[in-house]
């Protein structure tokens, strides 16, 4: 795989793309290489997507609201808000498995691994929080 293979991938994701298998390499390309407002009805592209979320759109894929903070503050708003909403599906998952636990039949139980990294997953997410909250 080279950057002139798929240039927009590259131009994405740098020598990352090269960790990519190849099928799903060309549908990114292929999708990233499509118009802005191309060919979805709805004028969305995977493009237009990744750069509105780098440009801070919060958990609710708006821009952060108001303008009385600055742009990097609202950038690190929407980096909150996101991260807050991925913790609280994490703990919901978590706390869903444990239910699963103590109710449910033995097949419907996750491992000591898999809630080990839902809470290390909801920790990491928690450090990044407050570093955004700092940054806020």
């Amino acid at each position: 795989m080279t950057a002139s293979t798929y240039p927009h991938l590259f131009a994405t994701l740098g020598e990352s793309a090269t960790q990519l298998p190849d099928d799903i390499a060309r549908a990114l390309e292929t999708s990233l290489a499509a118009p802005h407002g191309g060919h979805a009805a709805s004028g969305i592209t995977l493009l237009d997507c990744l750069q509105r979320i780098r440009q801070g759109d919060a958990a609710d894929g708006q821009p952060w609201p108001g303008n009385t903070h600055t742009p990097a503050q609202r950038r690190a708003l929407a980096r909150i808000d996101r991260a807050n909403a991925s913790i609280t599906f994490l703990l919901e998952l978590l706390h869903a498995t444990e239910r699963a636990r103590v109710d449910g039949d033995e097949s419907q139980h996750l491992g000591d691994g898999a809630r080990e990294a839902l809470l290390l997953a909801c920790r990491g997410l928690s450090d990044y929080v407050d570093m955004q909250l700092r940054a806020a």
